[in-house]
């Protein structure tokens, strides 16, 4: 059994049982103690589950603890905003990726340049991206509707290999001593690859993300522009703000 596919049984255990013990999986899915024991602690780094005593069980958090689909619908005003302004900066025959921000899927519905071509880890926006007829390349790896992310281990490891003419990331965090920040440590290594990768990268925030920070920086202020709807209390030098 690959390690996504054991992720994911075991992701769905916990689902149906709350929780479970390292002999529960080991005799549910018929892999070795040490394999489930390494499963485990992988899970718990990236913010899937939490482990316990002999086992493990959900990872929930009241931070974590969101309706994306609300997410989604939130502030549209401001984000559609914001989002015209980026696809302005989107030119002919760009590869481009793009995040699985809900700010970033409006992003998609503006793009009025041709040829590009778009990596993406977020799921709502294939179908967008499809209904546009854009060229996408989809990163692998496990399915999680409830952050509208596909989570993948080697994932940062992909994208190292490609390079990006520009890039579009949403964030949990800006603050002038964390810098760029989320919640998630495999969203922070993705988003750090994706920085690194990319000619140009500009992160999409409304003014309420501003002096927020949050577990993990996935970057520096100094790496990325910053493009939101209005003007905001914010002191940090050398900070590219761009108004949309």
């Amino acid at each position: 059994m690959i390690l996504i596919d054991r992720w994911s049984k075991i992701l769905n255990y916990l689902k149906e049982n709350q929780s479970a013990t390292v002999h529960d999986l080991m005799d549910a899915f018929d892999i070795s103690k040490s394999t489930v024991r390494r499963d485990l602690i992988a899970m718990e780094e990236q913010g899937l589950i939490k482990r316990t005593r002999g086992g493990a069980e959900m990872e929930v958090r009241e931070d974590n603890i969101i309706n994306i689909k609300e997410v989604f619908k939130k502030d549209t005003d401001k984000k559609r905003k914001i989002a015209k302004k980026a696809a302005s900066l989107i030119k002919d025959n760009d590869f481009i990726f793009i995040d699985s921000g809900s700010t970033c899927y409006y992003l998609i519905e503006s793009i009025t340049a041709n040829n590009v071509t778009v990596v993406t880890n977020g799921l709502f926006h294939i179908q967008k991206l499809f209904e546009k007829n854009i060229k996408t390349y989809i990163l692998g790896g496990y399915a999680t509707p409830d952050y509208n992310m596909i989570i993948g281990e080697d994932m940062a490891d992909k994208v190292s290999m490609m390079n990006f003419d520009v890039a579009f990331i949403g964030t949990l965090g800006i603050h002038c001593v964390g810098g760029f920040t989320t919640n998630n440590l495999v969203d922070r290594e993705l988003k750090k690859a994706v920085i690194k990768a990319s000619q140009r990268c500009f992160v999409l925030a409304d003014t309420s993300k501003f002096n927020v920070r949050k577990f993990y920086t996935y970057g520096d202020l100094k790496e990325a522009s910053i493009i939101t709807d209005s003007t905001v209390d914010f002191d940090a030098e050398d900070t590219d703000i761009i108004f949309a």
